[in-house]
């Protein structure tokens, strides 16, 4: 099941609901923008700049320059992005250039009236200047002005006003723009605001800054949201790990909110958890004590008794002998995982050889094994070693293999291997113990650790034990930060693996491509 990401999400969604909001504005503009440019924006804004290119463009043509007359209406469209059309009195474009109808239109129309005249549609908006050149004749400028240079308030007016650029006045010099136009650079170059052309990328521009300061935003947002959560997540793997004292450590937020209140929450119920767990310890340990003194007592008087009464009740006071055995065993080792616990913190830790380790235990559960004529060896054996304290350890270990010799058939072997194995970069001593008996049902693997549980209690009254060896084992393991598993061999018998964190750091040992090696049963 693929895994999704909290953080992503909430991201992704701030971020999507601004970028919806971004485009609702973007949308919103355009509709409301006017339908058809203002008059006076035109007549104040770019009738200057079109008369002024369009007698250049006319005093080239009368001097017969056609190039220069080109490059002035290309120069035009490169500044200002207008079209421009120059047309003589029989609606010629002096260009050579085909003229739109619409364009025509407009021509004639304010060559009629001698003013200037614009027209304005969905597909493009007409601005018509009538003039007249050196040669006396009559002509009119049409420029053809693109959406983009309405994308921009209107800048105010030039300083000197639009005066009729057909009316000739005898001062100036023929040929030249009339007084009183506002001849000059275009209004786009005075300081009034970018020019048309440039309005797409300043638009990419402040969409792309309007991005990243949004992104930057939600991502803030998004990590305040989840930084508690993924503590909260780490907090509780500690706590179910055992780590009773792990806190979340809310009332120390700066931010007072619905998470911090959470992790409030948590805190008082991990205090309550930890005070009914130290209280179960106690209460565990206390009836320990006490149940040891009965017995000890018990055992004085099957003594007294066995030595005053016959042979006919001996097997009654041997198998009375038997219980109370079984319950001091039971209790110390209720009190051995109960001190275990309470003083994890203050047990000594240190390196420990985990291969002479395991000979040791090798060698000494061999007196036990030859009494059930079987024998414990080992069968693999890569020198390690990890981090921990060494009776406990030696107790966890010595647990699964009596277990194993207990359980496993007359004239076979108990194996014992111990390799490394790296997982997610972390390198692990791995040891097995693998027995010969009949296994364990696999509905009962999941609860092989806990405390007196029992797979069947006719085999555990005929081959003894408490139920808590193992439990014993399992927790041990876990405070070492290591982990415990139990399986059934496909040959028969159960294997027991023991993972800890390898002693040795920034090591690197190749993970290995098999389970433990296994022996051949053999007799002895």
């Amino acid at each position: 099941m693929t895994r999704r990401n909290i953080f992503v999400k909430i991201y992704l969604c701030f971020w999507l609901a601004t970028l919806l909001i971004m485009a609702a504005q973007i949308m919103l503009d355009r509709l409301m923008r006017p339908a058809s440019p203002d008059p006076g924006y035109l007549l104040h804004v770019l009738s200057p700049t079109l008369a002024m290119h369009g007698y250049k463009a006319l005093d080239y043509y009368i001097l017969g320059d056609r190039d220069a007359m080109a490059k002035e209406t290309l120069q035009l469209k490169r500044l200002s992005g207008i079209d421009a059309y120059v047309l003589d009195e029989k609606d010629k474009d002096i260009n050579n250039g085909p003229a739109p109808r619409e364009v025509l239109e407009i021509a004639r129309q304010a060559r009629k009236t001698g003013k200037a005249e614009f027209s304005s549609t969905r597909k493009r908006t007409l601005l018509a200047l009538p003039m007249r050149g050196s040669d006396g004749n009559h002509y009119c400028i049409v420029g053809d002005v693109p959406a983009a240079a309405f994308d921009h308030s209107p800048p105010p007016p030039p300083p000197q006003t639009f005066s009729d650029p057909s009316v000739h006045r005898p001062h100036e010099k023929p040929g030249l723009p009339p007084f009183g136009l506002g001849i000059g650079p275009p209004m786009f170059l005075l300081g009034h605001g970018p020019p048309p052309f440039a309005s797409t990328s300043l638009s990419l521009f402040r969409l792309f800054i309007t991005l990243i300061i949004s992104a930057g935003i939600c991502y803030l947002l998004a990590r305040y949201l989840t930084s508690p959560i993924l503590k909260l997540r780490d907090v509780t793997r500690r706590f179910a790990g055992g780590e009773l004292t792990a806190r979340m450590g809310g009332s120390n937020s700066i931010w007072k909110d619905e998470l911090s209140e959470l992790a409030d929450d948590f805190d008082r119920m991990a205090e309550r958890i930890e005070s009914l767990m130290t209280q179960q310890r106690q209460l565990i340990s206390d009836i320990s004590h006490e149940l040891r003194s009965p017995l000890a007592r018990l055992t004085v008087a099957v003594e007294l008794v066995r030595r005053q009464t016959g042979a006919e009740v001996a097997p009654a006071l041997d198998r009375i002998e038997r219980e109370a055995m079984v319950l001091n065993e039971m209790i110390g080792q209720v009190l051995a995982m109960t001190r275990f616990e309470s003083n994890v913190e203050t047990i000594p830790m240190a390196p420990v050889d985990l291969e002479r380790f395991l000979k040791e235990i090798a060698n000494d559960a061999n007196f036990e094994a030859h009494a059930r004529n079987c024998t414990v060896r080992i069968t693999e054996s890569t020198a390690c070693s990890v981090f921990g304290n060494e009776e406990w350890l030696r107790r966890a270990v010595e647990n699964v293999v009596r277990n194993a010799i207990r359980y496993t058939h007359a004239d076979t072997t108990v194996d014992i291997g111990l390799r490394q194995t790296v997982s997610d970069q972390v390198m692990y001593a791995e040891i097995s113990i693998r027995d010969h008996g009949p296994g364990v049902p696999n509905a009962d693997l999941p609860f092989l650790f806990r405390p007196f549980y029992r797979v069947s209690n006719a085999r555990d009254r005929q081959t003894g034990g408490t139920g808590l060896g193992l439990a014993i084992t399992e927790r041990t393991v876990t405070l070492h930060h290591g982990s415990v598993t139990a399986s059934n061999a496909p040959e028969g018998g159960l294997i027991v693996v023991i993972r800890l964190p390898s002693a040795i750091t920034g090591a690197h040992v190749a993970p290995s491509s098999g389970k433990a090696r296994r022996a051949s049963p053999s007799h002895s």
